[in-house]
């Protein structure tokens, strides 16, 4: 039963990782078009996943990579800006 739950948990967090991953690659891709609001709401979506999910290193890592590439795209509140 116990090895049979840790490979459920391991598919699911692949899962998860995988979702989140096209998520961000398309909104890399958008910030091509101008579309920083939904590469907005799509970088604060993944975070909230990352911290959410507790997935392993190996699959956390390349999905901060991509939200760091993002970081630089994404629309600032008024107030940050000042």
């Amino acid at each position: 039963m116990q090895t049979a739950l840790a490979r459920l948990r391991a598919k699911t967090d692949q899962d998860v990782s995988t979702l989140v991953a096209r998520q961000l690659k398309r909104s890399l891709a958008e910030t091509k078009r101008g579309n920083y609001q939904d590469v907005t709401r799509t970088y604060r979506f993944a975070r909230t996943v990352i911290a959410v999910a507790g997935l392993p290193p190996a699959h956390r890592e390349p999905l901060e990579r991509y939200l760091a590439a993002l970081r630089p795209h994404i629309e600032l509140p008024s107030s940050a800006v000042a």
